[in-house]
This record gives structure tokens, sequence and C-alpha cells, in this order.
């Protein structure tokens, strides 16, 4: 179906072919829906769901934002409704502790969730839904990341970021007011996560190269599509002009209907989202603040491609990747961090980031290519000093 390519994403919905890769694609989420106010739609796909509760799932920032609202909204029309706001002084964090809270406070009753937020609030709804077997939908609250129509959880368990088999939301609700709104690391975020699909989509490339791993095309084509959309409006991105924060969001749903169609996060993910893991993991685990997720992915992107830079000139075969100094460039342009250092990685945790990442997930990267050529190490340390300087 390469007509799929063509399709708004409003249209990308309810949708099942055979693919030139071999495979049956489906995308089950029915309806998509970008707009300056969302909570008249949120209501009304509320109701289709009256036979029971509506949990509504927000922190106290996006409860703030629109959660209130929507949560009113929904009592106003006379529908049964209960939920959980998360109160922290801190970042809300997808962990074991978060999700059974939410076990711990949903009813038997539930018909329907209400997740009202963005990646953290995303990302528990759509473990809950799936174990739960719970529909929900998403009012996406921020452009900060492209998880909004995948079918995955990225999760903290035991201290680790693991990725757990989920389910799509019935429905993707984007305030557009309240996203380009938004603070602006989070649409700096939003931007690190889809200028990520340059290395992610190497590693994938190389892997099927090296291992003959599955790809797929139209997988690919819809990432570049998305990547397309988001740098095609990077000026009017910084600038919050609304019609390029809408390609931004479109940008972002996209990569998250590649992802679900594969089955993976293989075409939106690879080794930069490794080293943003293990940052995220390391400073987790000495109980300090990290950086919001996809800017790590965006500074992972420029150490990745400078280390696709070295391995291209050891490696015996031919290997397409991003230039470095162009990823750099593009994050300056949009006022987005580009360097470890000031993103607040300390230095003995950047050199330990390039040669333990690769441990994070069973999934080859140009991690994997540097060791078997015996330069990872060596590819440390003159990336620390490059970014750090010499001792």
């Amino acid at each position: 179906m390469d007509n799929i390519l063509s399709l708004p994403v409003s249209e990308m919905v309810n949708l099942s072919f055979e693919c030139t890769c071999g495979r049956s694609h489906s995308v089950d989420i029915r309806s998509i829906i970008v707009d300056q106010d969302i909570t008249k739609e949120a209501v009304s796909l509320a109701l289709k769901y009256k036979t029971g509760r509506i949990f509504v799932i927000a922190d106290n920032n996006t409860y703030s934002v629109k959660g209130r609202r929507i949560w009113e909204a929904l009592k106003k029309e006379g529908l049964p409704v209960g939920g959980h706001i998360f109160e922290s002084l801190h970042p809300l964090v997808p962990d074991e502790r978060a999700v059974g809270r939410l076990v711990t406070e949903i009813g038997r009753d539930v018909s329907l969730i209400v997740a009202v937020g963005s990646g953290t609030v995303n990302d528990l709804a759509r473990i809950i839904s799936f174990k739960l077997g719970i529909p929900y939908l998403i009012a996406a609250t921020a452009p900060s990341m492209d998880g909004y129509a995948s079918t995955v959880s990225p999760l903290i368990i035991d201290g680790f970021k693991k990725t757990y088999e989920a389910v799509y939301p019935v429905s993707i609700l984007c305030d557009l007011k309240a996203m380009r709104n938004a603070p602006w690391e989070m649409i700096c975020a939003g931007f690190g996560d889809i200028l990520g699909k340059y290395t992610a989509l190497a590693d994938w490339k190389l892997s099927k190269d090296v291992n003959n791993e599955y790809y797929c095309e139209t997988g690919v084509s819809l990432v570049k599509n998305a990547m397309d959309k988001c740098m095609g409006n990077i000026d009017g991105i910084a600038e919050r002009d609304e019609s390029s924060i809408r390609y931004m969001i479109e940008a972002l749903i996209l990569s998250g209907i590649a992802m679900g169609l594969v089955g993976s996060s293989r075409p939106a993910s690879g080794a930069e989202h490794h080293l943003a893991h293990y940052w995220e993991m390391n400073a987790l685990a000495r109980g300090e603040e990290h950086p919001l997720h996809g800017n790590s992915v965006g500074v992972g992107t420029v150490i990745v491609s400078y280390l696709y830079e070295m391995v291209k000139d050891k490696a015996d075969f031919e290997i397409d990747s991003p230039d470095p100094e162009e990823i750099r460039g593009l994050l300056k342009r949009i006022g987005a961090c580009d360097n470890p250092f000031e993103l607040g990685i300390k230095k003995e945790v950047f050199t330990e980031s390039i040669i333990h990442a690769m441990e994070i997930r069973p999934r080859y990267t140009v991690f994997h290519l540097a060791k078997r050529l015996g330069i990872l190490e060596d590819a440390a340390l003159r990336l620390t000093q490059k970014f750090y300087g010499a001792d």
C-alpha cells in the first residue's frame, strides 16, 4: 500500500495492508485530531464509553494545562469520572511505583482511560491499557516525543530502561494551543527526537547489511517523511509558528505510526537512544534529575554521527550516515543543546556510555560495529577529548 505515504496524518487510521516487505501491517488507531482545543473531541469520544467510568491520568502540570478542563467537561456531560493526578515537585518517572499506583487506583468499572500529558503520562496509560484490556486515548499537551502513536512503553524497572509491548491508543488528540505554548525545552526535545531518526535509520540499514535483519522500506519512508516535515519547518518551529508546530506534531505522530507498523521501535530508535537511556538511568541511580529524553537523543545523534565517521575509516563496506556537523547545526539553529557537556553529562559518565550503552538493549548498532573493528574504547577517549578537552 504505497499510497500510505501520501495520506494526511489524520487519515492514517484503521489501516490494514500487505506491504512490499512481505508482512501485513495495520494501524489500529480510530482517530487522529490536531486542533486548537480538543476538549469537545475528548468528551465526544468518551461518550462512546459511557457504560463505565472514565479514568483520567495526568500529572500536576498537565492537569493544570488541560486535564482540569477535560475532567470538568466530562462531568458536565454527566459521565462518571475518576482518575489519578500525580503530584510531585520532580518530573514523573514511568517506573514500577507509578504503574503500581495506577493499578491500585483504577477500578474494574472503568471503560476508558483518558491520558492528559506527553511522554511519561502516555507511557503509563499505554501499559495500563494493555495489561488491563481497557482502551485509552491520549490528549497530548506537548510536542516533546514521538511515542503518541507507537505500540511500546519504555519504562524504568529496577533502575533500568526497558521497552514493553503495549497497545495503540484508540485516539490521539493533539491540543495545538497547548503544544504551541509548551515549555521551550519540550519543543526542543521533540525536535531532538525527530533528529535522532538520522542515526536510527543508519543503524537499521547497517544491521540489515551486516545481519540481514528485517527491513521495511515503507517504515523507512514514513520516518523520512516525518524528518522532512520537521526539518523543512525548522525556522517556523523556532518562532512557535502555528503551522510549523503542526508539522512537527504530525512528524512525531508519523514516527510513532512507523514503529507501530513495524512492530518495534527500530525505525525510530538506535544508538542515539541507547546513549540517552544510559544517561537517564545513571542520573536516576544517583538520585539526580536528567535532561528531557528528546534533548538527550538530539545530543546522542551528534555523538553517534561522529562515531560513524570513525568506523567508516575502518570498515570494508560502504556505510551511509549523517554529517555530524550538519546535525549540530540543526540543533543550534533551533536553539537546542548540541553537546554532552552543556547537556550536563559528567565526563566520566560520557566515556562509560560510549563503551557500555550498547548493553542496554540487544539491538545491533554502530556501537557493535565499532567494537568488532576494535576501535570502540579509542573512540570513547577521542570523543571525550573532543567535548570535554584533554585531562
